[in-house]
């Protein structure tokens, strides 16, 4: 806290009519590769940084240094301040009311893990190589078997000009299996499975390795298949991929650069009325769990979908002023969407005519139209059972369009996932392949 006092001082010293955000981050990460039994990388960083938001007159610059000595740190922000002044005004360019403020008193979010930086990385390696020895000793068809081990420790301290001090913490470490298979006619299927936890005694010690191995074996002999309309059940880890245009289009940013294909329709019938998704960072033990925003301004639950209805907008204080609007929040922190009651296996027992989409390969939707593309990879189900891998395919058509054609939601939503989403069925999607 003591640098972000003397850079504070320095600002009002400089520019005496100065507004400012300070943030100071510490960091700790570990970092652990492994490559069919062989150790490829071990990596420790810790670094401590920081960011600072400077408003001269209208004018806003952003600027990032780990530089944190004395004299390096004065001479960042003489240089910061001479190079703000250089940048067009724009009014609409300023600090957060106050009024919105976190003003502390929140209980423990229980999302750090204090003991991170502090265990034998030994301990880690150690976890590691057993998922990768699993992973090597299952199955002879393997090309190669990748264990990958990451954590992170984040904590910032804030300091805004107009009367915000603030703390936050956050962990997280994951470990991720990928494998390489020999497949059929020179093909050399990969996929993978990782679990994320907030502390470490949480993760699991084994399956990760079983899973990714019986993902990737899944998709031996993958192939296109047959042009048209099919019911399209997307997978629980990808949906939020297949959402992001949507949360992308009711942000403030794109609302005002007229790139939103949500503009007008606030309050209205946009998603099927089986979407219900809310926001709620204020849940200890999860994952994007937070008292304020990079604003400092106070979180809260917030209502996005009712009933397929678009309840709110991602309103910060810049495009409230620009857009004329009440400021809300900066986008999602923790997000859940209402679940069915159906497992994953029961929607697949009961499609016909269906692809299920277990991982896109690139594409691109439009922010102003909606349009999109996306290359898929899944597997084709006949009459409740699975009967081949495809690749090679995509699927086309309008955003809104097929949110609306949302047909049933899945029971599977992994808990420990910042978004909480369900496997989802629509109709009548368009696929292209052979």
């Amino acid at each position: 806290m003591e640098i972000l006092h003397i850079a504070a001082e320095e600002i009002r010293r400089i520019c005496p009519n100065a507004d400012f955000k300070l943030v100071l981050m510490n960091n700790h990460e570990d970092n652990i590769n492994i490559r069919n039994g062989q150790i490829e990388k071990m990596l420790h960083a810790s670094a401590s940084s920081l960011a600072m938001n400077l408003l001269i007159d209208g004018r806003d610059g952003f600027f990032y240094t780990n530089n944190l000595q004395d004299s390096a740190l004065k001479q960042f922000i003489k240089h910061a301040a001479e190079t703000t002044q250089m940048l067009e005004p724009d009014e609409s360019r300023t600090l957060a009311d106050p009024s919105r403020y976190y003003k502390g008193g929140g209980p423990d979010l229980k999302n750090f893990d204090e003991s991170l930086s502090t265990i034998d990385p030994s301990e880690k390696l150690r976890l590691a190589q057993q998922n990768n020895q699993e992973g090597i000793s299952q199955n002879s068809n393997l090309i190669s078997f990748q264990t990958h081990y990451t954590d992170r420790q984040h904590q910032a301290h804030y300091l805004i000009s107009n009367g915000f001090q603030g703390y936050e913490q956050s962990s997280r470490c994951t470990l991720t299996s990928i494998a390489t298979a020999d497949g059929k006619d020179g093909q050399h299927p990969a996929d993978g499975w990782g679990e994320t936890r907030i502390f470490l005694k949480d993760m699991p010690s084994e399956g990760i390795a079983r899973v990714a191995i019986e993902r990737t074996l899944r998709k031996i002999g993958s192939r296109p298949t047959s042009s048209g309309q099919y019911r399209m059940i997307l997978e629980s880890p990808v949906v939020g991929s297949f959402l992001q245009p949507i949360l992308n289009a009711m942000n403030g940013q794109y609302l005002h650069g007229k790139m939103s294909f949500l503009a007008g329709k606030l309050h209205q019938q946009v998603l099927s009325p089986l979407v219900n998704i809310v926001d709620d960072p204020l849940i200890p033990g999860t994952r994007g769990a937070c008292y304020f925003d990079y604003d400092g301004v106070a979180t809260k639950r917030r209502t996005l979908f009712t009933e397929g209805i678009l309840d709110t907008f991602f309103i910060d204080a810049i495009y409230a002023n620009k857009l004329k609007m009440s400021p809300t929040t900066q986008g999602t922190h923790h997000l859940i969407m209402q679940s069915g009651n159906k497992s994953l296996q029961q929607l697949i027992a009961e499609s016909d005519n269906t692809i299920i989409v277990t991982d896109f390969n690139g594409g691109n939707c439009d922010p102003t139209t909606g349009n999109f593309s996306y290359g898929i990879e899944g597997f084709l189900i006949q009459n409740g059972v699975i009967v081949q891998p495809v690749s090679g395919m995509n699927i086309t058509g309008n955003i809104l369009d097929v949110w609306q054609r949302v047909s049933d939601l899945g029971n599977d939503v992994d808990p420990w996932e910042t978004e909480l989403l369900p496997s989802i069925v629509f109709e009548d999607v368009s696929f292209g392949g052979l």
